[in-house]
């Protein structure tokens, strides 16, 4: 092995482990990612749009460089996920729309939609998307599901991998394929 691959090899390596520990795993801001938990209460907030009497939560998270984030959902019933640019928040409860731009009724924070899971069965309670823009986002989150009143608990993750590290494992994994070409091509 040439000394530039046994490099590359190590630099990918530091990367995927950089990678797995950057994802911290503490409650707290959700800009840093971690575990949250809160309480919704009813079982079709979000698929029917609606934010009124708690049936969607809203999140806010700033990224500070483009990022892979990941969102996963877990309780007792199905949740719809969607994400949004800009910090907005439906406290009145009539402007929400779970795949489409709304303006928050208190402040006039436009919410630009960027990403959701589809309604009804089909969301699994997850969203990954990269978010290529730096700058503030809401995360909606809420009952898409058939049932009665709540209230139900949910746990949720936000992982947010830290851009450097996730740029250092992309450039190994480039040089790898990189080498491996020229090295079949000489054959």
């Amino acid at each position: 092995m040439t000394m530039i691959t046994r490099v590359l090899a190590a630099l990918a390596f530091a990367a995927a482990t950089s990678v797995a520990n950057a994802i911290p795993t503490f409650s707290g801001d959700v800009g840093s990612g971690g575990n949250f938990s809160d309480t919704v209460d009813s079982a079709d907030g979000w698929v029917t749009d609606n934010a009124v009497d708690n049936g969607v939560d809203f999140w806010t998270l700033n990224i500070t460089a483009p990022a892979l984030l990941t969102i996963d959902i877990s309780s007792i019933i199905d949740f719809g996920i969607s994400i949004y640019q800009g910090i907005v928040q439906d406290d009145l409860g009539f402007a929400f729309d779970n795949d489409a731009d709304f303006t928050d009724p208190s402040t006039f924070n436009q919410g630009t939609f960027v990403a959701g899971t589809p309604s009804f069965g089909a969301a699994g309670s997850s969203l990954r998307i990269f978010l290529a823009n730096a700058g503030d986002y809401t995360i909606a989150v809420g009952g898409d599901d058939f049932g009665f009143g709540g209230p139900y608990d949910y746990k949720m993750q936000v992982e947010v991998p830290e851009p450097g590290a996730l740029f250092l494992l992309l450039s190994g994994v480039l040089a790898l394929v990189l080498k491996r070409r020229m090295g079949s091509a000489r054959h």
